[in-house]
């Protein structure tokens, strides 16, 4: 059985869209193959269709926020009748919400996350929220979360700071919510919040938040000093206030260092999203009837490695002694890098326009898989 898991095509091909688009190719290739697909996330764009393959009888509730610009939107998110509700970031601060004129990391908020978690927490049955992190416009280290939940950050005049990684250099005090807050509601019957990240860094440093990902944001390369001064200044005053010092932990830099916010003030865990679900029981039987996996992204390169879904599938293959097919928009691994990753075979699309990502994707996979003998057992040989 082939076992077709590829996350989202950024800016093209949604995990979905790019599993219909493997098991295409695949069928066309070898049309007697059994398949199976579960589309990925790491903890960015796509986490609530993986959690809804994985976990079907969900509740799909919504929602609307403010986005990082523009006028609100709806946010979707799931709930179990555990008690256990499951939320994603990139559906109220992605990146692609915002126009490329307008990401500019220094001026925007992550609010429209903060105003899905309150909606959330507000609804006295859920006990748990697991929140996927990634794919996100924002780099204000989590303000915008913690000031939609109530939370005041000041300025030495005692003012609300301006949204966004610029107004994190003037926050001199904290003052907690209300205590009929939802945040506060949640915390008093015991609520636990789980971050599903989609990256492994820390907040701070040569590999944290700032220097990682704002460019992807869209910041120049000469704001990086003031970005990581403000991130720095936010880390030591949000630290002092809460007594917990989390700055370093893998995974605080998420989604603009929203984890290390959450982890803070909330004491919230931070779980790597894409180890998450494939632990999943669900998943955890297709894996073990699987003697292929198909799995793809946008652009393969050093970050597939390092928390992203893509990357984990492959050493996850490489354990089981499992072929690990995959297939990229751009590869910017050398072959001696994905081989060491755990891939058995990597594939560059053509040159296309993004209208026909589906297309090109599908006629890659076809033209690929046709060249490797599979046997009907879905074995490589």
């Amino acid at each position: 059985m082939i076992l077709i898991a590829p996350n989202g095509f950024k800016g093209t091909l949604s995990s979905v869209q790019a599993a219909r688009a493997i098991a295409l190719g695949l069928h066309r290739a070898h049309p007697m193959l059994d398949s199976t697909s579960f589309p990925m996330s790491d903890g960015g764009r796509g986490f609530l269709d993986a959690i809804r393959r994985l976990a079907p009888h969900l509740r799909k509730h919504q929602t609307t926020v403010h986005p990082p610009v523009g006028r609100r939107i709806p946010a979707a998110f799931l709930v179990g009748e555990d008690g256990t509700a499951y939320a994603e970031m990139a559906l109220a601060s992605g990146l692609d919400l915002v126009p490329e004129t307008a990401r500019r990391p220094a001026h925007l908020s992550s609010r429209g996350t903060g105003e899905l978690l309150r909606f959330i927490m507000a609804r006295p049955q859920v006990q748990t929220i697991v929140l996927g992190l990634g794919d996100t416009a924002t780099m204000d280290g989590g303000a915008g979360v913690l000031q939609a939940l109530g939370v005041r950050l000041l300025d030495r005049h005692g003012n609300p700071v301006p949204p966004g990684n610029a107004g994190l250099g003037q926050v001199e005090r904290i003052e907690a919510p209300e205590p009929d807050s939802p945040l506060e509601d949640f915390r008093a019957r015991g609520g636990r919040l789980i971050c599903a990240c989609d990256v492994l860094h820390p907040l701070l440093g040569p590999g944290g938040a700032v220097h990682t990902f704002a460019e992807q944001k869209g910041a120049m390369p000469d704001e990086r000093p003031q970005l990581e001064a403000n991130m720095r200044h936010w880390a030591d005053v949000l630290e002092a206030a809460t007594g917990r010092c989390v700055r370093d932990l893998p995974g605080t830099g998420a989604a603009g260092g929203t984890a290390f916010a959450l982890a803070a003030w909330l004491g919230a865990e931070q779980v790597q999203g894409a180890r998450w679900l494939t632990e999943h029981p669900r998943f955890q039987d297709e894996l073990t009837r699987a003697t292929t996996l198909i799995t793809g992204e946008g652009q393969l390169d050093a970050q597939s490695l390092h928390g992203k879904s893509t990357g984990f599938l492959a050493a996850l293959g490489a354990q089981r002694h499992l072929p690990v097919v995959a297939f990229a928009g751009r590869v910017r691994l050398t072959e001696a890098q994905w081989r060491a990753a755990g891939f058995t075979a990597v594939y560059e699309l053509p040159p296309h326009a993004p209208s026909q990502a589906g297309r090109t994707l599908s006629g890659c996979v076809a033209r690929a898989l046709a060249g490797m003998a599979l046997k009907p057992s879905g074995q490589a040989v």
